[in-house]
């Protein structure tokens, strides 16, 4: 069976990864290539991915937040993985519901309601006749996983034949993030947790968050919280869409700059809005924790980037993690300042995300960057975040929007702070470095001249007195000059 599988990627993604080769080569070397090829080949990539299945359409979601190893062009296609997903048979899951919730569960509907790579939703009414939401876990999934990333893993190795060796380096290590997070997603008690955290950091907020009623490791059964979906016809003719827009990436970026944790995949099929102007999220099982330094980092980045700083920029992306040790710091600064100087007519403060993507992009396509698994997530929120709210508000601006909320929940502070105590480290470590002693070594082997006129004497005394004196008055100099420091 594993020979099969294995025969059956080779043949499916072979053909694309050498199609790829040949689009990376060119753009490495400065060299022409049509949009439309790019944009072509990378819609045959999504389809591949789609026909190979769970593993490899969760793959591609990852992948489509990693500038540092794709083109704008395939991420932009790998987006339609967040939608393109078909549901598995009920008869496949229902026997899974009924093993783990039966004990609370009375009915439910074979149609579901959404289904993502790893799982689905149907709808289904409690024995007390609540009607509730039950996500279940796809037929065999943790097997296809499990089978999938072992062949990948033997696989990956084989690629350096195809591949320059920064982009599998890039790759092995993309994977290795992957194949020890995937499994987190498939435990519905993992996601439980998260949904009463971030529920918790919240609160105040007009959100909506489903009550969870029961969680086990396949099946989640949460309370049933109807809506529209945030982008229908019926929420955008209801509501003002620029104040729509600022509320919901206030509810998802909020957490990121105030909290620990975070939903990370804001795409319209997991938010909806109630007749009462209500928000609703949904699905947390790709949610993130960030720590209150790196959040920090982030609030400094976007500000940096506001002000048009690339110098200041390199050193937070330095600090995030995100440059290969051997990069030139002051070519990459340059590359980013051409960067930002090339965008003709428009103020950097006003810098819309989706342009400043394309740039950051085209940065670390092609500058020695890399995105660590400790901003990887909150890069691939931000970025299904800004295209969510364009749909909701043409004319909305991520950036601008991130530093007004960064402004209004006084955070402009910490990132000041945090500018300036680089600057005090960096001048404190120059002085406490003036403050070492100098090796002494000079001072010392000066005193060796002592040794060489007693040296010298022994010629003389060979002539006077005989060669025995002589000899032990030579001696005597060597021990002296040998002795001293």
């Amino acid at each position: 069976m594993a020979i099969k599988r294995g025969l059956v990627i080779l043949r499916k993604m072979t053909p694309r990864l050498l199609k790829y080769r040949s689009i990376r080569k060119r753009i490495l070397q400065n060299k022409e290539v049509p949009k439309e090829e790019i944009e072509e080949e990378a819609r045959k990539f999504v389809d591949t991915m789609i026909e190979l299945g769970p593993t490899f359409i969760k793959l591609g979601q990852v992948l489509s937040v990693h500038p540092d190893v794709l083109p704008q062009e395939y991420m932009r296609e790998l987006q339609r993985l967040q939608d393109e997903v078909p549901p598995a048979p009920y008869d496949q899951v229902k026997e899974m519901i009924f093993k783990e919730a039966g004990d609370i569960i009375q009915d439910v509907d074979p149609e579901p309601v959404a289904a993502a790579s790893l799982g689905q939703v149907h709808v289904g009414v409690l024995k007390d006749g609540t009607k509730v939401a039950i996500k279940v876990n796809r037929p065999r999934v943790e097997e296809v996983l499990k089978e999938d990333i072992s062949l990948i893993r033997t696989f990956l190795p084989f690629t350096r034949l195809l591949l320059d060796a920064g982009l599998v380096e890039a790759l092995s290590l993309i994977f290795r993030q992957f194949s020890t997070r995937i499994f987190e997603e498939l435990n519905y008690e993992k996601e439980a947790f998260y949904t009463s955290k971030i529920k918790d950091e919240l609160e105040g907020f007009r959100v909506k968050i489903p009550r969870t009623i029961k969680a086990s490791r396949h099946v989640l059964v949460m309370e049933y919280l109807p809506g529209f979906k945030i982008t229908s016809k019926e929420a955008l003719e209801s509501f003002d869409r620029k104040n729509l827009a600022w509320r919901v990436f206030k509810v998802f970026v909020y957490p990121v700059l105030k909290g620990e944790y975070f939903h990370a995949d804001p795409h319209p099929g997991n938010i909806s809005i109630d007749q009462d102007g209500n928000i609703i999220l949904y699905d947390f099982g790709m949610s993130g924790y960030i720590d209150r330094e790196t959040r920090i980092k982030l609030i400094r980045m976007y500000v940096t980037i506001s002000r048009g700083d690339p110098i200041m920029l390199v050193n937070v992306l330095d600090q995030l993690g995100a440059i290969q040790p051997y990069a030139d710091r002051k070519l990459l600064a340059k590359g980013f300042e051409l960067m930002i100087k090339g965008i003709k007519g428009i103020p950097v403060d006003q810098l819309e995300l989706e342009e400043f993507n394309r740039l950051a992009s085209e940065a670390f396509f092609k500058f020695p960057l890399r995105l660590p698994e400790r901003i990887a997530l909150y890069f691939r929120m931000s970025s299904v975040l800004e295209g969510t709210c364009r749909m909701i508000d043409p004319d909305f601006d991520f950036l601008p929007n991130l530093v007004r909320l960064v402004e209004e929940e006084g955070l402009l502070r910490l990132a000041f702070v945090d500018e300036v105590m680089d600057y005090v480290n960096f001048l404190s470590t120059g002085m406490k470095e003036r403050m070492l002693k100098s090796p002494q070594g000079e001072v010392r082997n000066s005193r060796k001249w002592v040794g060489i006129p007693i040296v010298a004497m022994s010629i003389p005394t060979y002539l006077l007195v005989g060669d025995v004196t002589a000899i032990l008055v030579a001696l005597l100099g060597l021990t002296v000059t040998l002795s001293l420091p």
